[in-house]
């Protein structure tokens, strides 16, 4: 098992297997009382999910026929033992961190445990009960390690929030600052839980062991209970003689009034009693579904926004936690460096975040909070490319592999306590879709199955309830409509089809509104729209600032965003390589350039806003040529003669071939079948012209006919998504496939190259005469290399890597390629009215 749990020092368990204990106890240094498997090295890797135990079991009986009795609760390490005979399970309970973690059932003969518990099968042996309570004896001896207030993760005090690592606790608008040692003995009260805490764990815990006198920890208590003297009911005890408790009685929300005793009534039968009892959950039901149906949802607005983060870098994958005291995310030095997960406090915002995760050479990101708080599921993808889905409880707690997931790009979201949401793309498909993955077996069920046709589905967001999956399914760049799944039927229903982009979702908290970013409106702002109704979307914020993904609190307080602006500018490099040359002043993102037989570069940007084509003129003058309202614009390519600029464009969820003139006028669209697409170039007497295109078989290449307007597919063309000119040559690549093939123009046959050349991404080369450009490498090792029709290679130059990376060969052989000049990705925290 790979949950988090403290372990014994070496000694100790050298004295365990003297005993010939069946189990192995071990020790890291904290209170993390483990029993593993005999052997448990040479039984294959705990955490993989190949191997996930059997089902779970309830506690077993012992020989007198009752539940195990509880024979000690050690007050150090607050953990329970249950005395067991031959062929139970033993359970260990943990309650003293003040974070809860499920119980573990542990048997001696078995090897592996699912994420809430360990269960075991087979004969038992008697593991000596002396042998553990020795253990536990010499365990009490090692010094309580002292409390961190910068790892403390925030809690609840009735209506009192309490942030140990701010040194604040916060009811309402009122703010009160406590000294560190008084935050230190209440984080020590907090994680008894209602026990008695003795003077001398709380001088271990907050004063890390020091000689100090009588005066200290009774100054800090007495300044605690001032502190907490406006609280009901909240306070704190003192035991003469032993130590300190905190008292906390249950919320006013939660507390259960007990009734009097009711008067004696007349007995009335058992039929009439059901038949009223039916009558009055059919009416009461038939009530609720249509107030709920009926009633208009809240109409949310920002009433303030305020940065989360601001350090150097890049901050990414918010993820608010269930009480919205603390936000978890991914953050690292660029966008092309191994990332880190980190946690930091909500209610202040320069405070110094912790860091979760430090995994040598991994990329690791999308954290997910479990439903109660208690545990992180995050992605991590290795040197190597692999993808894995990993649990771990926060903020030191160990972790476990508990799914691979089929590449990179994957989202996460908690279904239940035991199951998650990922993305997944079956091996020779094209869409992603969703499935459910249970994080103690490893099984995996489909929920969502796209059209085979689509970029698939991904950004799974679940509402608080469970009962409903919000999601984003894509049919092809730039064209995102947003789903939702009803958990209980299976049944999708699309909410907004307009096909814009949408990249972040998240639940308000009453179970019927999503909150999502959108460039709808042509920049991105955040939206909102009833899943109950499926009305229009409402505008919640400007866009000031593009948002990207979404957490939101489950008391409809605040939500984090992500949100920052990335600079990519166009350079030239000359033919044989060396240093770059910025073509225009960076503004925004550039992309998708092409330049025509007299220098102008036609190409698609962000810079005024929103995605729109412009061109940079031989003379140095910039135009924007489109004014488009389309959620993508990208792809466009000069005529030969430089007159006419085909591109794509997806209008409505629609992508088609457009054209215009070289300034901009003569608006044409010239295909109206709305399937995705890849790239569009004229035939070199421009009587046709060619286009990828996707339809149930996967990529192909088309042949357009200017005069007839009919589109052909052109056979024995299948996988090819993208195509490149030099001069009169065509030239593609097959998905899946790094060779280069050229494409006879006449016929539109296709054959491979006397060379064979070979490309590792899918869109980052172009041909020239000499040869195929192309990009080896990516982010910070891209580099720009040159394979002639020959097959000789040679470094060009290094290449600062754009998020897009098309590139072109401007007529004298030169390139000219988007560059990163600047990427930063912050949090900002927007509340909510």
């Amino acid at each position: 098992m790979d949950v988090a749990r403290p372990t014994l020092p070496c000694h100790v368990a050298a004295s365990a297997r003297r005993q010939n204990a069946r189990h192995i106890l071990s020790c890291r240094g904290r209170c993390d009382l483990g029993l593993q498997p005999r052997d448990a090295g040479s039984g294959g890797d705990m955490r993989s999910p190949a191997h996930p135990g059997p089902e779970r079991k309830p506690p077993a009986r012992n020989h007198t026929g009752q539940h195990p009795q509880r024979i000690r609760r050690h007050a150090f390490g607050g953990f329970s033992f249950h005395r067991i005979a031959p062929g139970e399970a033993r359970v260990l309970n943990w309650s003293g961190s003040g974070r809860r973690a499920p119980p573990r059932i542990v048997a001696a003969n078995d090897t592996y445990s699912s994420a809430d518990e360990v269960v075991t099968q087979g004969p038992i042996d008697d593991l000596s009960f002396g042998m553990v309570q020795a253990a536990m004896n010499e365990m009490s001896s090692i010094p309580a390690r002292p409390i961190e207030l910068a790892i403390e993760l925030p809690f609840r005090l009735r209506t009192l929030e309490v942030t140990p690592a701010a040194l604040e606790m916060r009811r309402g608008d009122d703010v009160m600052t406590l000294e560190p040692r008084v935050m230190q003995v209440l984080v020590a009260l907090h994680r008894a839980e209602g026990r008695v805490v003795s003077r001398e764990e709380l001088l271990e815990l907050c004063w890390e062991g020091r000689i100090v006198g009588d005066d200290s920890l009774n100054r800090s208590v007495s300044q605690l209970r001032k502190a907490l003297a406006g609280e009901e009911g909240v306070s704190v005890d003192t035991i003469p003689r032993v130590g300190y408790r905190l008292l906390v009685p249950e919320s006013p929300q939660t507390a259960a009034a007990t009734p009097e005793p009711p008067p004696a009534r007349p007995r009335i039968s058992f039929r009439a009693k059901a038949a009223a009892s039916i009558a009055v959950v059919a009416i009461v039901g038939v009530a609720g579904v249509l107030a709920f149906q009926s009633g208009a949802p809240k109409h949310w607005s920002a009433s303030g926004i305020r940065p989360l983060t601001q350090e150097a870098g890049i901050e990414m994958f918010p993820a608010m936690s269930p009480d919205g005291l603390a936000v978890a995310y991914t953050a690292g030095r660029g966008f092309w460096e191994p990332r880190d997960i980190y946690l930091r406090n909500v209610s202040v915002g320069d405070a110094t975040p912790v860091r979760l995760t430090q995994t040598p050479n991994a990329d690791e990101y999308a954290p997910a909070w479990s439903p109660d708080g208690s545990r992180l599921a995050f992605l991590r993808e290795d040197a190597a490319g692999e993808c894995s889905v990993v649990v771990m409880a926060p903020p030191n707690g160990s972790e476990r592999i508990v799914s691979s997931c089929a590449d990179a790009y994957a989202g996460l979201a908690w279904l239940t306590p035991n199951a998650l949401v990922i993305e997944n793309r079956p091996a020779g498909s094209r869409a992603r879709r969703l499935i459910a993955v249970d994080i103690t077996s490893g099984r995996a069920r489909a929920l969502t199955n796209p059209p085979a046709d689509m970029l698939g589905d991904g950004a799974p967001t679940v509402s608080s309830d469970g009962r409903r999956i919000a999601f984003r399914r894509t049919a092809a760049l730039g064209s995102d409509s947003i789903y939702v799944l009803d958990t209980r039927t299976g049944a999708t229903k699309a909410l907004a089809d307009g096909g814009w982009k949408a990249t972040g979702f998240t639940w308000a908290n009453d179970q019927r509104t999503l909150f999502f970013s959108s460039n709808r409106g042509g920049d991105f702002g955040l939206w909102t729209i009833d899943t109950v109704r499926g009305s229009e979307p409402r505008r919640v914020t400007l866009g000031m600032l593009p948002l990207g993904r979404l957490s939101a609190d489950r008391q409809g307080r605040s939500i984090a965003v992500e949100t920052g602006r990335i600079q990519a500018s166009l350079s030239r490099i000359g033919r044989d390589g060396g240093s770059s040359t910025p073509l225009i002043a960076p503004e925004g993102v550039d992309w998708d350039p092409d330049v025509s037989a007299d220098g102008a570069t036609v190409f698609a940007s962000d810079r005024n806003g929103t995605n729109q084509l412009w061109v940079r003129q031989s003379g140095g003058r910039l135009l924007r040529l489109t004014d488009m309202n389309a959620s993508y614009v990208f792809a466009p390519r000069w005529s030969a003669d430089g007159k006419q600029v085909l591109f794509l464009a997806v209008v409505k969820g629609k992508t088609d071939v457009y054209s215009m003139r070289h300034d901009g006028s003569g608006l044409t669209r010239i295909t109206s079948d709305g399937a995705p697409k890849g790239r569009a170039l004229w035939s070199p007497n421009h009587d046709q012209l060619f286009f990828t295109s996707v339809s149930g078989s996967g990529w192909h290449l088309v042949r357009h006919n200017l005069r007839s307007g009919r589109s052909t597919p052109v056979r024995n063309t299948a996988g090819i998504a993208i195509i490149e000119r030099a001069g009169d040559r065509l030239f593609a690549r097959r998905m899946g496939i790094n060779s280069i093939v050229e494409i006879d123009t006449a016929s539109g046959s296709v054959r491979p190259l006397p060379t064979n050349i070979e490309v590792e991404a899918v869109e980052s080369w172009a041909p020239r005469a000499d040869g195929i450009v192309h990009v080896r490498g990516a982010g910070l090792t891209a580099e720009l290399w040159l394979t002639t029709w020959a097959g000789a290679s040679r470094r060009l130059a290094a290449l600062r890597q754009a998020p897009r990376t098309p590139f072109a060969i401007a007529p004298d052989g030169d390139i000219v390629t988007p560059e990163l000049i600047a990427g930063d990705r912050d949090l900002m925290l927007i509340t909510l009215e």
